[in-house]
């Protein structure tokens, strides 16, 4: 029994056709069974998804719902997945429509997540398969069109057969304009498709409706080489700039080739509109330069055929408005900069600025003609620079044009003998007065950060004044909660550099800065230990230094009384040392305390008492053992037998100092003591270990 909707099963060939071939199936609850016939175990059932081959070499996925395999696995509807659509409501839950059906969904659940998502995979990339196959047809046919027109018969006339392929590309140009218009996504794709396939070539514009219908009043300041005005015009917001062009040649006679139009700072291009430039109110500005002809590469016979047809279209579009005035002319006003005339205050009419731009645009063309006389004076040349970007002519003394902010051309020099006006006098003082109080800031400036850094230098710590986060502890430190290093400027958390100082084996702490690649090398300063630690804290890490000081001294000699912390530096000269702690007299030679005994006395009592007192030889015997089975070692540098009860591989030898390492029984560093990897036991030098034991951690 199939549902409604499903497609009926095709009849039966004569030829028996290929199995289809199952790509999975799974099992899962029917959430609304009411449209299926009664099934058994809860509504559970079979989905299960195969594919077969097709006419054209193609592939037909079904998807088809089965009982399950204990109530005999008998087919209840089958669907091509053209005809479905499949949808994932939870990562448990699927849904699938039969389109054009007015049924309900049918909604699946699934026991598994894993098993719901293993199945929408295989769907999934099976109706992404079916729609490519469904986009590849639509293609096929749509390009189709355009090669059938194109096609010429041998009994076909060549030009029909073109104008056929016209009618049929300007039908599919129509009918993408009519589907972005309504928004048919699928029909618009479609006709973009062939479109492409045959390379048309296309003007994509917005219609006028798209634009508001009000007229705008636009001025135009209009300047060439030598002179200036101002007009109004009448434009609308789809107005292109090609249109401009052709409406002031119109007007005024200025051909489109020697006209260069400036807006918002913009050099403006044909194809764009007024109004994408920023014109859209009465009142906005627009600024209009005019090339020489020469420049331009007008000719005189360009000119007059353009001129020409421009009236002949213009005389047939007058007939039909006869009797209305002129829309888009107003009268222009003189500029305020120059007159033209002999009265400065005077209005001028178009024709007497068309006479007198034509007269220096289009005359300079025509100079072999003679010319009528002109009715005014001529303008003085404008003395200025040219901007090379946009031609605008600037002031002299101007640093950037005043049009699109391009640099002044570096070769260029202010004329000796030109005489700046008061609008310009005034622009130069506003920019040495910017200038000056650039330069009072930024002194200014300069003072607060020297008068800063002279604050910080008086504070003992230099506090964070952001949020960091420490990289030892890596928590974030609030501002001023953590320390600023003076002479590395990395930032770690109290606590974290006290524990530093108080663990460290130098006398000069470390920056514990550590990477992958880098490890500092500064130091932290007096001051700032002093100030990071406690006074008890302090007095320990002094007490240290000056222990490792006698350490490393080559002629330091250590108190024998003992718990005594004195210590000297001898020389050779010298053959005993008066403890200033405990007053006892140290021997040197014999370091040992022998007061009223001289040197031979003394080690003369020392023999006797080694072969005499069998203590002394049980413990020699032990300590022998000891080295032989590795558990013990001579120092390499006095040869006294120590020991390494438990830890690192680092030992230090009590009675020398001498640092030793223990996997290779030798010294850890070089004759220049700690650092020095000229010799010792070179471990970690070019990354090489000391030895395979080595645990590397000295």
């Amino acid at each position: 029994m199939a549902l409604p909707g499903a497609p009926a099963p095709a009849p039966a060939a004569a030829p028996a056709p290929p199995p289809p071939t199952v790509l999975m199936a799974v099992r899962a609850g029917l959430a609304r069974p009411s449209r299926l016939p009664p099934l058994p175990a809860a509504s559970a059932l079979r989905l299960q998804l195969s594919v077969e081959p097709a006419a054209g070499g193609q592939r037909r996925f079904r998807l088809g719902l089965r009982q399950p395999e204990a109530a005999g696995g008998a087919n209840i509807a089958e669907y091509d997945l053209k005809d479905i659509s499949y949808k994932v409501r939870s990562p448990t839950c699927h849904e699938l429509t039969v389109l054009g059906s007015s049924d309900e969904p049918m909604v699946f659940n699934f026991e598994e997540e894993r098993e719901a998502q293993k199945w929408w995979t295989i769907v999934s990339s099976s109706l992404r398969e079916v729609q490519k196959a469904s986009d590849s047809m639509l293609a096929s046919q749509a390009s189709s069109l355009p090669a059938a027109a194109g096609g010429v018969s041998p009994d076909q006339d060549p030009e029909a057969a073109l104008s056929l392929e016209l009618s049929e590309t300007e039908d599919l140009a129509l009918h993408l304009a009519q589907a972005i218009e309504y928004g048919d996504e699928e029909v618009a794709s479609q006709c973009a498709v062939a479109l492409a396939r045959q390379q048309a070539t296309l003007s994509i514009l917005l219609k006028e409706s798209n634009y508001p219908t009000d007229d705008i009043s636009m001025k135009v300041g209009v300047e060439d080489a030598t002179s200036s005005a101002s007009i109004t015009i009448r434009v609308r917001a789809h107005t292109t700039i090609a249109t401009l062009k052709q409406q002031i040649f119109q007007d005024y006679g200025f051909h489109p080739l020697v006209q260069r139009w400036i807006i918002g700072q913009c050099l403006c291009v044909d194809e764009r509109t007024v109004s994408s430039y920023g014109i859209r109110r009465d009142g906005d500005t627009a600024f209009l330069y005019l090339l020489s002809a020469k420049m331009a590469e007008l000719t005189e016979q360009r000119y007059e055929e353009d001129q020409a047809q421009l009236m002949l279209s213009s005389t047939s579009s007058l007939s039909d408005a006869a009797g209305e005035a002129r829309k888009y002319n107003t009268l222009p006003n003189m500029s305020p900069k120059k007159g033209w005339g002999n009265e400065a205050g005077r209005k001028m009419d178009i024709g007497e600025i068309s006479q007198h731009l034509d007269t220096l645009q289009i005359g300079d063309l025509f100079s072999a003609q003679p010319k009528p006389a002109a009715t005014s004076l001529p303008s003085p040349v404008q003395a200025g620079w040219s901007c090379p970007k946009c031609t605008f002519i600037n002031k002299p003394t101007r640093p950037g044009c005043e049009m699109c902010s391009t640099d002044r051309p570096d070769d260029y020099v202010v004329p000796g003998s030109y005489e700046p006006d008061e609008t310009e006098l005034w622009r130069m003082q506003q920019e040495q007065e910017g200038i000056l109080q650039y330069q009072q800031a930024l002194e200014a400036e300069r003072l607060r950060n020297f008068q800063q850094l002279l604050q910080l230098e008086e504070e003992v710590l230099v506090p964070n004044r952001e949020v960091l986060e420490c990289r030892i502890c890596y928590q974030q430190v609030a501002p001023g909660e953590g320390v600023l290093l003076r002479e590395c400027l990395h930032n770690f958390c109290r606590e974290c550099l006290r524990q530093v100082i108080n663990y460290s084996e130098e006398p000069e702490v470390a920056c514990p800065f550590r990477d992958d690649s880098y490890a500092c090398g500064s130091h932290l300063q007096e001051r700032e230990i002093r100030a990071l630690v406690s006074p008890e804290e302090y007095r320990r890490f002094l007490e240290r230094s000056l222990v490792l000081a006698e350490r490393r001294s080559q002629n330091s000699f250590h108190c024998k009384t003992t718990d005594c912390r004195g210590w000297c530096i001898y020389e050779d000269s010298v053959n005993e040392f008066r403890c200033p702690i405990c007053q006892a007299l140290n021997c040197l030679l014999c370091k040992a305390i022998h007061e009223g005994k001289n040197c031979r006395q003394y080690q003369d009592d020392l023999k006797l008492q080694a072969q005499n007192d069998s203590a002394a030889r049980q413990t020699n015997d032990m300590l022998q053992t000891l080295v032989q089975i590795g558990e013990a070692m001579h120092c390499p540098t006095c040869l006294i037998i120590v020991q390494k009860k438990d830890g690192c591989d680092w030992i230090r030898c009590t009675v020398c100092q001498t640092e030793i390492c223990w996997v290779t029984k030798g010294p850890r560093w070089g004759p220049g003591g700690p650092g020095d990897t000229s010799g010792g036991c070179r471990c970690n030098v070019n990354g090489q270990r000391c030895h395979p034991r080595c645990q590397n951690c000295h």
